[in-house]
């Protein structure tokens, strides 16, 4: 039998929301190799990550009290069910269960009470030198003022690894895309109501008005990123169908 395939090969440069921010939260040469080699050929382990509780995290954002009561059943459900497990499972079971318990901690009710949050559209997209910038949201927020309707979005960051990198810049970077893929939309985007949710780190981000020189950085590095990415071969071990 055929081994599972551990990558899905992207033959145009795709970049998530993730990949983009990190790629631009740093300069170091082999670090952008890594990642747009991280684009081009997605782990399966990788692209699941997370994935027991991206749903129930999503739903929580439209629900009362942020469904306090459901998630923290969760969190202890994840608990027990990393007692039974080993190696990979066990790790994600706890990674996953962490970040329930910081959801749960970190988003209060009280201070998203002046805005509407609803079920996310399909992914937005920003196209930049043949790069496609794909930005996905886990809410949509809508506020009202003086009788006009802005609107803007929740991105969650799971990021519990060890070696989390510059999460600031990260974190802006989201934020900055997310408004910027908004624009032209029947309501107007605010950079207030864009808002990166670090659950690793326990902060809340909210896009900056100025962002002309963070947009010529991303036009930058799209155009640097589809230079190279006919070169990026995949990794060693890479299993997965015919790239070339």
């Amino acid at each position: 039998m055929a081994a599972t395939p551990n990558y899905r090969f992207n033959a145009n440069p795709v970049f998530t929301v993730n990949h983009i921010s990190e790629y631009l939260a740093t300069e170091n040469a082999p670090q952008r190799t890594r990642i747009i080699r991280a684009a081009k050929f997605p782990k399966k382990v990788e692209v699941a990550a997370y994935g027991q509780i991206r749903a129930p995290l999503q739903s929580a954002l439209l629900k009362p009290d942020f469904d306090r009561g459901d998630l923290e059943f969760l969190a202890d459900k994840l608990a027990t069910k990393a007692t039974r497990e080993i190696g990979y499972a066990r790790d994600e079971a706890l990674r996953c269960e962490k970040a329930v318990r910081a959801f749960i901690d970190l988003m209060r009710p009280k201070s998203f009470s002046k805005v509407q949050i609803s079920a996310a559209p399909s992914s937005l997209s920003i196209i930049q030198s043949g790069v496609r910038l794909k930005i996905t949201m886990d809410a949509s927020v809508s506020a009202e003022t003086d009788g006009v309707m802005n609107s803007g979005g929740i991105v969650l960051l799971y990021a519990f690894a060890a070696d989390r990198g510059p999460m600031k810049d990260r974190l802006g970077a989201m934020t900055s895309l997310l408004l910027w893929a908004l624009e032209g939309a029947q309501m107007e985007p605010l950079p207030r109501l864009c808002i990166g949710v670090d659950l690793a780190g326990g902060e809340i981000v909210k896009a900056s008005a100025s962002y002309t020189r963070f947009r010529q950085h991303v036009a930058d590095s799209c155009h640097e990123i589809a230079a190279r990415w006919d070169g990026i071969e995949p990794p060693d071990d890479y299993d997965g169908p015919d790239w070339r």
